[in-house]
């Protein structure tokens, strides 16, 4: 910790305030909910912009919006340039606003997991100017300097906000593999990327201990085997985050009710509780929705609604699961935010002038239904056996069972004669895919 408060104080953090990281995290005061049900918080009015162009009263109203549907917590987006404009300068009027978001969003009754490294938020590429430096851009998933510097903006926000009674945890970057691999082109092996995940998260446990650490990723490490390696995605941080996007596979035009679109979540829980070292990992479906002009049908459009309710409780149907946090909250403006791939206009709970939208109305009503009667896990003492370099192989006839009302599991091919795993996992039957 020498080193991390030396640096801190050359960020300009209160160097005081660092004492109060080596408490006990306080307990998180939301609603006591097993399960979590809560959004991707999309500012109305400023985009994700809000951090430069503050906007008490417009924030005000969103996050009113936001727990006028009764949910829980909110997951927001740092903008890292904003934030760090130099590896040794933390803005601490940046903190400062961090600080007052987590005060209006607990006068709102919301919890806040705080996305801090973003280089890339709804195909937007967001990196301080430090790292862009030529003929190549500095790789700060391997650069030691680069990693100094995240390890030092952990510790600052930590120091400002790691004892707020209403901060749920950091999640390291969105989706990060997008701008290594896709924008950026830098040389990252899954190896490197899972060592990356887990220095930082350890960094970010050792300054605000006994939180919902975690780095959010889609469907594309798990299903295709890239960029992260499983195992390690599987047990860095304190819980697992996912982001399914079933939207994206094009079956909500023609099937938005058949198994695969209602228990792709649900799949996506039980494939990291299988790689997981610890047999009651937590796993948060910390992504997903849909852009009801562009993912559904004509024909489809109408069951928008009973798709989102059916995905939503069948993830809620696993264990050591922390909850479901909806992509987004409110539209974006295509006047103040152009050029972004059609469907982030129409990906809201509410319009971008807050209007409330049916999704948004489906939700309210699932948050009500779970609260009159909290959704309780299923056993599962089936698992589908399954390579341990292909959990795919499973999905077929994991479907087929969902289809048929049998909640499964899956146990990796390395582990199924582990007597001691399956035991504790409850399983009792193995079948093959």
């Amino acid at each position: 910790m020498t080193d991390l408060r030396r640096r801190s104080v050359l960020t300009g953090a209160v160097g005081a305030a660092l004492a109060a990281t080596a408490a006990p995290a306080l307990a998180t005061p939301g609603r006591k909910r097993a399960f979590r049900l809560g959004v991707n918080y999309t500012p109305s009015t400023r985009w994700f912009h809000l951090w430069e162009d503050w906007r008490e009263d417009d924030l005000r109203r969103d996050l009113g919006d936001i727990a006028a549907l009764g949910l829980d917590h909110i997951r927001i987006m740092l903008l890292w340039s904003a934030f760090q404009p130099e590896p040794a300068l933390v803005s601490g009027e940046k903190l400062d606003r961090l600080h007052r978001f987590l005060d209006l969003a607990g006068a709102a009754g919301l919890d806040v997991e705080v996305t801090v490294f973003n280089g890339h938020i709804s195909a937007r590429y967001w990196t301080p100017n430090w790292l862009q430096t030529t003929p190549e851009p500095v790789n700060w998933f391997t650069d030691p300097a680069a990693l100094d510097a995240q390890r030092a903006l952990l510790t600052a926000l930590a120091a400002r906000i790691g004892g707020h009674p209403r901060f749920l945890g950091f999640d390291l970057s969105n989706e990060p593999y997008y701008y290594w691999d896709s924008y950026a082109g830098l040389p990252v092996t899954p190896q490197q990327a899972d060592a990356w995940a887990r220095t930082l998260c350890a960094t970010a446990e050792e300054v605000a201990p006994g939180k919902a650490h975690t780095v959010g990723c889609d469907r594309a490490p798990w299903d295709n085997g890239r960029y992260f390696t499983r195992a390690g995605l599987a047990d860095a941080g304190t819980v697992v985050a996912i982001h399914p996007w079933t939207s994206f596979s094009g079956t909500l035009k023609t099937d938005p009710l058949g198994a695969f679109a209602t228990h792709n979540a649900e799949r996506l829980i039980q494939v990291a509780q299988a790689y997981a070292t610890d047999p009651a990992r937590r796993v948060w479906i910390q992504e997903d929705g849909a852009a009801p002009s562009i993912h559904f049908s004509d024909a489809t459009r109408p069951q928008y609604a009973e798709w989102l309710s059916r995905s939503i409780r069948n993830a809620a149907s696993c264990a050591h699961t922390l909850g479901f946090t909806w992509w987004c909250s409110h539209d974006v403006n295509p006047a103040l935010v152009p050029n972004l791939n059609p469907l982030e206009y129409d990906l809201g709970l509410y319009t971008n002038d807050r209007r409330l939208k049916p999704a948004g109305q489906a939700l309210k009503n699932l948050v009500a239904e779970f609260d009159r009667t909290p959704p309780a896990p299923r056993p599962r003492t089936t698992a589908i056996v399954v390579p341990d370099t292909d959990p795919t192989r499973g999905n077929d006839r994991f479907f087929a069972l969902a289809a048929a009302g049998t909640r499964v599991a899956f146990v990796l091919q390395s582990r199924a004669s582990d007597a001691a795993h399956l035991r504790a996992r409850g399983i009792t039957e193995l079948v093959q895919p």
